[in-house]
């Protein structure tokens, strides 16, 4: 039978946080990760990039940040859901990308695993 889980990438600079969110999504999920923006658009423009469907980006990267990285995503993959998360609320770029529609939503750190879950089920329903 072929594996039929929607594909989530996970990008974030911080290998226990990738490793958090693993733990969380990988029953339900298929997953692929990335450290940085540099990274995760080397995977969306590979084969293993084809399938995915979210990603779930943190915001404060070297390099890139989340917000950035969702510019180049909606031009070059529109119909690749994108959500941030930021431990950092007010942050300008954050609000920005989230009332202009460059991000699908913003989730705060510290996240709960349920609310996690349920929006991303609702990303990939969108």
């Amino acid at each position: 039978m072929v594996d039929s889980k929607q594909h989530v990438l996970i990008i974030d600079d911080e290998p226990l946080n990738r490793d958090l969110l693993r733990r969380v999504l990988q029953s339900t999920y298929e997953l692929s990760e990335a450290g940085d923006a540099s990274e995760a658009i080397d995977i969306l423009e590979g084969e293993e990039g084809t399938g995915i469907q979210l990603i779930l980006c943190d915001h404060l990267m070297p390099g890139k940040t989340g917000a950035e990285l969702a510019v180049i995503v909606r031009a070059r993959w529109p119909s690749i859901a994108f959500m941030l998360i930021t431990g950092y609320d007010g942050d300008e770029e954050v609000l920005q990308a989230e009332a202009s529609g460059i991000v699908d939503k913003v989730l705060s750190k510290p996240w709960r695993s349920k609310e996690l879950r349920a929006a991303i089920a609702r990303g990939l329903e969108a």
